[in-house]
């Protein structure tokens, strides 16, 4: 299977991530691949877990709701090609390392 979605950087917002990890909450049950933007081009499809945004959101400033951090995101895969880790590198410099089955996810 070919890789998911290339390596980018997503500009987000303490907002932005509360929005997405409240739509990743309600979805719990069926767990949905989330569009983020980019710096330059289209949103991407992502495999993201609550887990792995909250890591995202405690990074970011509540009292600065809305300043954007950059956050490189990028896939690797397993060995059957539906299932590998999303790789999420922090603007603290921390790296989350999330394990996902593609099939799993379905668009929102």
């Amino acid at each position: 299977m070919a890789t998911p979605f290339e390596a980018f950087v997503s500009p987000l917002s303490w907002q932005q991530v509360s929005l997405l990890l409240d739509t990743v909450q309600y979805f719990e049950d069926a767990p949905k691949l989330l569009s983020l933007p980019q710096e330059e081009g289209p949103s991407v499809a992502v495999p993201v877990t609550a887990d792995t945004l909250k890591k995202m959101l405690a990074c970011l400033d509540e009292n600065d709701a809305f300043q954007r951090k950059p956050f490189a995101l990028r896939w690797e895969g397993g060995e059957d090609g539906d299932s590998g880790h999303l790789i999420v590198e922090l603007p603290n410099d921390e790296t989350v390392r999330q394990p996902a089955v593609l099939s799993a996810f379905s668009p929102v």
